[in-house]
């Protein structure tokens, strides 16, 4: 099959299975790659601020991919360790002490970015760009930028781009050719344990501060009344098994928080790495997949008292999040399907972008891409929607069991609620500033907007429901 090119940016597209073609049955493969960067130490992860070079890294970061046919059509949905997928090159950077980049979500010219992502994909696979569905897990300790302005470190930065972008095309490469004859089913369990806890705590007089682990700074005279919003708490699980077989090749599940437990400077899988070895281990053979959805106002529980000190830092490290790996596999095996299973024989997707939309200058972009097979549909989306409002999207969907599948190359920051915007707190306090971005407005300037949430909401709904309908093309 050659790639097809995308519709114009802007618009809806959609895709099923040709007319008078011969529906074919459900075939699914998986695969994985290593992503690692190579020179460690000349590079740092992203998320928060490291103060010292890096040491190395504690375990792998990867990228998995699940190659899906039916009906004569291909898609992939992948899943991967980083902070989130990169956006195209040219963005703006903004400097931190010593010149470091504090917001590095951009790669050089042939080494990535979302749109590269997807046309390498789609040559090596001859699978439609828009069909590749992206994320990530919002991973504080894995995507690379370079800890000084040297040489070495931006040569280094350029190699470790390049593997991760070869790690996307090698795990598709892979997972197409696993392909086989599978069935799928779905379910979803509620955690009995904490693993993600809202951070945002609601004051007596109604406004919000936020608290990671020590508890929040309260203003005097007030009190503490309540967490802002839910707990994480829901896991969707997907089952895939080959036909005739009974136990599942692949499993993926989707949860929403921030995976990060604190900025050690080394290259971790965190929480996500330590739940997929839990799931692999429990099924020997099994490729486990793991993305984050709408967590943005949900953290990792701080399960016991850091130490002081780097050596006894990194133990805790590794303890606390295979502990947290271990909360969340002890509620999520029992209940992996093991019967409602079928095999679709449709594949059907839509893809959004609103590229087209957005003013001169303005680095705010939605991207939404989804697939529906029979019952169960996958929806790439923006990262760091509230709990709340994935929890609705997910309520309102027209299909039994949605995929939310956050960080997939899109701009648009914090996306809270209305009411959060009253409660303050910084997640709604994104920089000074008009309502409407300026031309060349720097990334760090993007104020969050009290409507952002609930159009994304409104705009996946709205996808659900043509696939759900068979209106795609």
């Amino acid at each position: 099959m050659k790639p097809r090119t995308p519709a114009k940016l802007g618009q809806r597209h959609g895709s099923a299975a040709r007319a008078g073609s011969a529906p074919r049955a459900l075939w699914i493969g998986v695969g994985t790659a290593d992503i690692s960067p190579l020179d460690p130490e000349l590079l740092t992860p992203t998320g928060m601020g490291r103060r010292v070079r890096t040491r190395g890294v504690l375990d792998p970061l990867r990228v998995e991919a699940m190659a899906i046919s039916a009906g004569g059509e291909l898609a992939f949905v992948t899943t991967s360790d980083l902070r989130t997928i990169p956006m195209e090159k040219g963005a703006p950077e903004e400097s931190g002490p010593s010149g470091r980049s504090v917001s590095p979500r951009t790669f050089p010219p042939g080494c990535g970015g979302a749109k590269e992502f997807q046309l390498k994909v789609a040559r090596r696979c001859g699978c439609p760009e828009h069909r590749i569905l992206l994320s990530a897990v919002h991973n504080h300790c894995s995507s690379p930028d370079v800890y000084d302005s040297s040489p070495q470190a931006k040569a280094a930065l350029r190699k470790a781009n390049r593997k991760i972008l070869d790690g996307f095309v090698e795990a598709c490469a892979k997972a197409q050719a696993s392909l086989r004859p599978a069935e799928i089913a779905a379910s979803t369990v509620h955690l009995a344990e904490p693993v993600g806890l809202n951070r945002r705590m609601l004051l007596s007089n109604g406004t919000c501060v936020n608290c990671w682990g020590a508890g929040p700074m309260i203003p005097f005279g007030h009190k503490a009344v309540a967490p802002a919003g839910p707990n994480s708490a829901r896991v969707d699980i997907l089952a895939v098994r080959q036909v005739g077989q009974e136990a599942p090749f692949a499993i993926l599940t989707s949860y929403a928080t921030h995976p990060h437990l604190y900025e050690l400077p080394y290259f971790s899988g965190e929480f996500p790495g330590a739940l997929k070895r839990r799931m692999e281990a429990a099924y020997p053979g099994v490729v486990a997949l793991h993305a984050n959805s709408t967590g943005g106002d949900n953290d990792l529980h701080g399960v016991h008292p850091m130490p002081d000190y780097e050596p006894q830092q990194v133990r805790w490290f590794r303890e606390s999040a295979e502990l947290l790996g271990d909360r969340f596999v002890r509620s999520v095996l029992p209940a992996i399907p093991k019967a409602g299973f079928q095999r679709p024989a449709e594949l059907r997707s839509e893809y959004y972008s609103s590229e087209a939309q957005e003013t001169s200058g303005s680095h705010r972009l939605t991207i939404l891409g989804a697939i529906a097979l029979g019952d169960i549909a996958f929806l790439s989306m923006p990262g760091e929607l509230f709990v709340s409002l994935g929890l609705d999207l997910l309520a309102q969907s027209p299909f039994a069991h949605t995929f939310l599948m956050g960080y997939n190359g899109s701009r648009e920051g914090y996306a809270p609620p209305p009411l959060a915007f009253e409660q303050g707190s910084y997640e709604v306090m994104r920089g000074p500033g008009p309502e409407i971005d300026l031309p060349g407005a720097p990334l760090g300037s993007i104020r969050a907007r009290p409507w952002t949430g609930q159009r994304i909401i409104a705009r996946s709904l709205e996808i659900l429901g043509r696939l759900k309908e068979g209106r795609g093309r």
